[in-house]
């Protein structure tokens, strides 16, 4: 006796089929597996998920390929209608800095009017024997696209690949990117849209720290230095340059080193988060609003030495055991370049001694000649490759 599950499962699959199965009955196997598989996929795109699975089964059942077949020769199509001709009347000539947001949303559903989800994302514009990346499907085209960004946040590279084609303009502007990369900055915090519109658009506007660089300043003052004792009357004077660098992480890490030392020596070491200078403070970040607000620790060496031997503290130059520098800035643009100058607003060092008390030192930071702001400088080899994918 036949099992009644099985043979009722058989019946829907008839019903469901009846209109197309007498059709193609007498058609090639290859040829019915097609016709199969693209009813089904208007069926899937009408919303009718369970009649489109049936087909999918069906073709399948006929050509276990057929997706991989329906894929090749619309590929194969694509590159023919390219190279003649019908492609190029479909280009736009008009750069993306031309364009305000509204005519970039209307460009997004252009492109997507334009590509048909049995078509591939992007068509080789030559002949070639080794496989091309238009044979990926979407899935891993996006995933790609999430090592592009990198856990590091290099959106600068995704914009630039979003420039090669309409294909990779679309996966670029894929917003499930976009909420990721929010999502890693602001965590919980991260919110709704809201005035915002789009997840690219809280990224762009909304204030936080760069991380594909370092912020820098340059403070330059005179000093004072003591008269010879052969000459009273001539007083020397030297002048002091320093530089202090600021390194953001996505996970909530942020280095900050004073030195005298130029820029061109110091980012590279700023590249990760292992930092050999024993001078660079590492510490956390947190974003409130327009603000940042930094907290570094530094402990006595004078204490680690006497914990790593085991005794009490003897004695020394010192009695502060741990230093906490807390820093906020304001995070402004510059004209068009968004995220681009950190301001002062506050900077306290809390000094904490052996005997646990504490002294707290505000610091006045209106003065700019002290404390300039700190412009952002974008550093190349900080974006050479990906750690780990956008996730």
């Amino acid at each position: 006796m036949a099992d009644p599950t099985t043979s009722a499962g058989a019946d829907d699959d008839d019903i469901a089929l009846g209109d197309i199965t007498e059709d193609t009955e007498s058609l090639p196997v290859a040829r019915q597996a097609t016709e199969l598989f693209n009813k089904a996929v208007e069926l899937e795109q009408s919303g009718q998920l369970y009649e489109a699975i049936q087909f999918y089964r069906r073709a399948m059942t006929l050509v276990p390929d057929i997706e991989f077949r329906v894929h090749s020769r619309n590929v194969l199509e694509r590159t023919e209608g390219y190279r003649g001709g019908t492609a190029v009347e479909c280009e736009d000539t008009t750069t993306e800095s031309d364009l305000d947001e509204e005519e970039l949303q209307d460009l997004v559903a252009r492109f997507q009017m334009l590509m048909t989800p049995t078509q591939a994302m992007c068509v080789p514009q030559f002949n070639q024997e080794a496989p091309h990346i238009s044979c990926l499907p979407p899935e891993m085209l996006e995933r790609i696209m999430c090592w592009v960004v990198g856990s590091d946040l290099d959106m600068r590279s995704l914009e630039q690949v979003s420039r090669v084609c309409q294909g990779f303009y679309l996966v670029a502007r894929n917003p499930e990117i976009w909420h990721k990369a929010c999502h890693r900055i602001w965590g919980i915090n991260c919110g709704v849209l809201g005035v915002y519109g789009s997840w690219r658009e809280m990224f762009i506007h909304r204030p936080h720290p760069r991380y594909n660089g370092c912020y820098i300043s340059r403070t330059t003052y005179f000093r004072a230095g003591e008269s010879s004792f052969q000459d009273q009357n001539y007083q020397p004077w030297h002048l002091v340059q320093y530089y202090r660098y600021v390194r953001f992480f996505t996970d909530g890490i942020v280095a900050m080193l004073t030195t005298s030392e130029e820029p061109a020596t110091v980012v590279a070491q700023l590249r990760s988060r292992e930092v050999r200078n024993p001078q660079t403070l590492i510490g956390h970040y947190r974003i409130h609003g327009s603000n940042v607000s930094l907290m570094f620790k530094r402990r006595s060496c004078e204490r680690m030495s006497n914990r790593r031997k085991g005794r009490r503290r003897i004695g020394g130059t010192t009695d502060v055991a741990e230093t906490i520098f807390q820093i906020e800035f304001e995070i402004r643009p510059v004209k068009e370049r968004p995220h681009w100058m950190l301001m002062w607003r506050n900077y306290t060092i809390v000094s904490i001694y052996y005997d646990d008390k504490q002294n707290i030192s505000p610091i006045d930071v209106s003065d700019a000649n002290k404390f300039p702001a700190l412009a952002f400088s974008r550093v190349k080899s900080y974006a050479l490759f990906s750690e780990m994918p956008l996730v």
